[in-house]
């Protein structure tokens, strides 16, 4: 079926970009409404790291026994883009239109991993990954950080800035710049 024909004579704009509170507001919204289906969630991405505009919504959850498939369908209103055992993408609506938004499954062992990864930036995920690389590590963003292939951090983002000897960073200083992460002193 053409997507005319499922919203009639007035498709919603689906928006790809919002000012920061804007976001704010919808994800505050969400989290109202899935939070009783979660034993942890918590906004990460853009948001998290206090971006002037936010391209998407980003949460991490551990849903409640049983719940995660339940995510999508509360969110009834919502046009689902894709649901599978570790992701959920839709689009909110808002306005008007439509804003993506994202749940990324994590368990306790994991969650700390989903939350640094998902926080991003990506470059600096990209920096983080090398940085690990060359301290023996591989940073697996679906398990945590690893050494001679055995989880050694990963349930908090502090564990793993500790197993890599960096300090714990604030969410927005996770950029890089000129190559550099914006919080290395040298």
């Amino acid at each position: 079926m053409k997507q005319a024909k499922l919203f009639g004579e007035n498709e919603p704009v689906v928006l790809t970009e919002l000012e920061l509170a804007k976001a704010q507001t919808i994800a505050s919204q969400v989290e109202g409404i899935i939070k009783p289906l979660c034993d942890k969630l918590e906004v990460v991405g853009s948001i998290r790291r206090q971006k002037a505009t936010v391209g998407d919504i980003d949460f991490v959850a551990i849903a409640t026994d049983g719940n995660w498939s339940k995510i999508a369908q509360v969110l009834k209103k919502s046009l689902l883009i894709c649901t599978g055992k570790s992701v959920i993408k839709l689009n909110f609506p808002f306005e008007n239109c439509l804003f993506q938004v994202d749940f990324y499954r994590a368990t306790e062992q994991t969650f700390g991993i989903h939350e640094l990864v998902r926080t991003g930036s990506a470059e600096h995920n990209v920096w983080l990954a090398s940085y690990a690389i060359s301290k023996g590590f591989r940073l697996k963003y679906s398990e945590g950080l690893l050494k001679d292939k055995v989880v050694v951090a990963g349930a908090t983002e502090e564990s793993v800035f500790e197993a890599l000897g960096l300090p714990c960073l604030k969410s927005e200083e996770r950029e890089i710049v000129n190559g550099k992460p914006v919080w290395l002193k040298t």
